[in-house]
């Protein structure tokens, strides 16, 4: 049986995150910054093209339990702000703005 699109959407996120980990399946600092810039370099430059520095402090406001690592469910929550981001833009919203002005 083939995989729903939904199904290989969650895969690849899985992929996704394990292309950065470390070998304790978590993703440093470092590692999450360069997955947002390579991932990421539109909604980064829609960011910076509205004087918003959004990798200044990412990493410390996603590592929720101060482990100085981002395990799977914080990963999950950096890319869930991205897409709400992405969705406020289906709704009008200009990007990287936090929602509609």
């Amino acid at each position: 049986m083939s995989s729903t699109p939904a199904e290989k959407a969650m895969i690849d996120l899985i992929k996704l995150f394990h292309k950065y980990t470390g070998e304790d399946d978590t993703i440093n600092k470092s590692g999450l910054l360069e997955m947002m810039k390579d991932n990421f370099p539109n909604f980064l430059h829609d960011c910076d093209k509205r004087g918003r520095d959004y990798l200044a402090n990412i990493f410390e406001k996603k590592d929720k339990n101060a482990d100085k690592k981002i395990d799977f469910s914080e990963f999950l929550s950096t890319l869930g702000d991205v897409a709400t981001d992405y969705h406020k833009q289906s709704h009008g919203a200009a990007p990287c703005s936090g929602g509609p002005h």
